[in-house]
């Protein structure tokens, strides 16, 4: 989307744009309890293993070495330098556009748009909705990744789970699809109902195809008119899915769905206890973005938002165009 960050861009970034105030303060509050991770090349955080005791000593950090990458563990420790002590992890989603894998734009495998940053936007809502409604979790944070967008959930009753019971939450919250459904003649969940609306117009030719969709089935899938009928009736209650499309072609679509709503997340983040993140306030420096808290995400636009001050002065100078 932006071109990626020199050296002397991101030792501007920590010495002049950087403060103290970009760390959330679930963040502050435990410090010194997460392993820091680096990546000084683009390579990866290999340098880990880190304690960083105070933000006064972080802010130092990230001046003296301007990292390509920072990141911090979702994990709270005794021994964060040696991972040692365990005492619990934030429940966490990872969305990123880059790896939807079905988008209303055109973009290719791997690129990013202000569009499918929206629907990535709007994916991670909707979690927070089925945490919020049917779990009754109320600590969610929203943060802004580079590409994407982190929920991370830090409600005292998530943090002991175990990755077995994450899994399970990740099924319910992701998926989001039971066998049952496609025979249900009254009411469809409402996390259901809101993923067929966003998805369903998405849904191509050749994709319901290779998913072995039968051909009436698609028909009725990719004709604007029986598919508002479709939505219509999925809000109603009707029992319009196996109505309109029959036994095989509901029951594909209901593996087709389950399996692009399970991938809109990245699942080794969610049940991973011991993962490191992006630290909120830092630079992705391979797309010059900042990774930030966001605490009106509803309004929240990243390409003016997150945009750090020395890309606007890159295109000023015209070294470098925005590809959106």
């Amino acid at each position: 989307m932006f071109g990626e960050a020199t050296l002397e861009e991101r030792r501007r970034f920590y010495a002049e744009e950087w403060s103290p105030a970009e760390l959330p303060e679930f963040i502050v509050k435990s410090l010194s309890m997460r392993e820091f991770g680096f990546d000084h090349s683009g390579a990866g955080p290999s340098d880990r293993y880190n304690r960083i005791a105070s933000v006064a000593q972080l802010q130092g950090v990230l001046v003296r070495l301007a990292p390509y990458g920072v990141y911090s563990s979702v994990s709270l420790y005794r021994t964060p330098e040696r991972r040692d002590g365990w005492l619990g992890a934030e429940l966490v989603f990872d969305v990123d556009a880059k790896d939807l894998p079905v988008r209303g734009c055109g973009c290719a495998k791997g690129e990013v748009c202000e569009l499918c940053l929206e629907e990535a936007k709007q994916h991670v809502l909707g979690i927070a909705e089925v945490l919020r409604e049917d779990f009754g979790l109320k600590e969610m944070h929203f943060v802004y990744s580079g590409r994407g967008y982190h929920l991370r959930v830090t409600d005292r009753e998530v943090l002991e789970l175990g990755s077995r019971e994450r899994a399970e939450i990740l099924d319910y919250v992701a998926a989001g699809v039971v066998p049952e459904l496609s025979e249900l003649s009254f009411g469809y969940p409402a996390h259901f109902r809101r993923r067929m609306r966003l998805l369903l117009p998405r849904l191509s030719e050749a994709v319901l195809r290779e998913a072995g969709v039968p051909k009436r089935a698609r028909e009725v899938l990719l004709s604007e008119g029986e598919l508002e009928e479709l939505v219509q009736g999925l809000e109603k209650g009707t029992g319009v899915l196996a109505r309109k499309l029959k036994k095989k072609g509901t029951e594909k679509l209901m593996e087709l769905v389950r399996r692009i709503n399970a991938e809109m997340v990245d699942a080794k983040v969610t049940v991973d206890v011991k993962r490191i993140l992006r630290l909120p306030g830092s630079l992705h420096s391979k797309v010059s973005m900042k990774c930030m808290l966001v605490r009106k995400i509803e309004s929240f636009d990243p390409l003016s938002q997150a945009v750090p001050k020395f890309v606007s002065e890159r295109e000023s100078k015209g070294i470098y165009k925005r590809e959106i």
